[in-house]
């Protein structure tokens, strides 16, 4: 009676936590195969990827030895790979697309973007989309990231800048 009631458990358990376990498990394969990608990209340009970071549809990458910025977006069977030399870009800024509403003057964020600034002013801005209301309904960590990734990217042009200018001020 025991044993029969152990394996009843065990199975139930099994099934209740199936829900959990086979997204998580989904997840973890999606970030591999973003990764890997990554990877191979930054590989073509013979760079090695320092630092990255998966959120749902979207990776970035960064070579922080050779200043050069990935980012792979996979929504429905369209891919975005973009890379960027960070020596050809002024300055970074996270930029938010909002609507309101009139009733009740709540605002929505519709989209969610990094623009990159290049340093020639006649190139337009390069723009990552971390969030984008018709793919996604919340923009949880989609927006965290995006605010870190301004901040790493801001901080690695504002040491360029110092080091290219200690050195011309050497010569």
């Amino acid at each position: 009676m025991n044993l029969g009631l152990t394996i009843i458990g065990i199975i139930m358990f099994a099934i209740c936590s199936l829900p959990f376990v086979l997204p998580y498990m989904s997840r973890k394969k999606q970030e591999k195969q973003f990764l890997q990608t990554l990877f191979n990209s930054a590989e073509k340009q013979n760079c090695k990827i320092t630092q990255h970071e998966f959120c749902g549809d979207f990776i970035i990458g960064l070579d922080e030895t050779a200043n050069a910025l990935f980012f792979y977006k996979k929504k429905n069977e369209e891919e975005t790979k973009i890379h960027i030399h960070l020596s050809d870009i002024q300055n970074c800024k996270m930029m938010t697309t909002c609507r309101s509403n009139e009733n009740n003057n709540l605002k929505f964020t519709d989209k969610v973007e990094l623009s990159l600034m290049p340093i020639t002013k006649n190139k337009p801005n390069i723009l990552l989309e971390f969030y984008n209301t018709q793919d996604s309904f919340q923009a949880g960590p989609d927006l965290l990231l995006v605010g870190k990734w301004e901040r790493i990217i801001n901080e690695l042009l504002k040491y360029r800048k110092t080091t290219s200018l200690e050195t011309s001020l050497k010569l």
